[in-house]
C-alpha cells in the first residue's frame, strides 16, 4: 500500500475516533463501541473506493449503522458507493438479526 494510501486511511481512521462518542450514544448496549470501530475501519481498508468517496456521507453513513446496531461488516450491513456517495445498507442478517433482538416476534423462518 503506498504512503498516500495509509495517510487517507489515517485520516478516515482520526475522523472515525473523534466521532467514537458519537458512536457510543448510538450503539445499543450489546455492541461495544471499540467493536463497532474495529469492524468499521476493517471495511474501510478492504474497500479503497470508501477512501475516494464523499467523507460526509462515509460518516454518516457509520452513523446510521451504529444507530441501527449492525456492524458495516457484508453480513450484518454494507457499506457501499454509489458515484461519489457511501450509502449504508442493512443486509438480510442483519434485519434478521434486528427482528430477533426486537422481541416482538416469537419465530421468523
Amino acid at each position: 500500500m503506498s504512503n498516500k494510501a495509509m495517510s487517507v486511511i489515517d485520516e478516515v481512521r482520526t475522523s472515525l475516533t473523534r466521532m467514537e462518542p458519537q458512536f457510543k450514544m448510538a450503539l445499543p448496549t450489546h455492541v461495544s463501541v471499540a467493536r463497532f470501530m474495529r469492524v468499521t475501519m476493517t471495511a474501510v481498508q478492504n474497500n479503497p473506493d470508501l477512501l475516494q468517496a464523499d467523507r460526509r456521507t462515509l460518516f454518516s453513513s457509520c452513523m446510521k449503522a451504529a444507530a441501527d446496531g449492525l456492524l458495516p461488516d457484508g453480513r450484518d450491513s454494507a457499506l457501499v458507493v454509489f458515484g461519489s456517495d457511501v450509502v449504508y445498507m442493512p443486509m438480510v442478517g442483519g434485519i434478521l438479526k434486528k427482528v430477533r433482538n426486537s422481541g416482538e416476534l416469537a419465530s421468523i423462518t
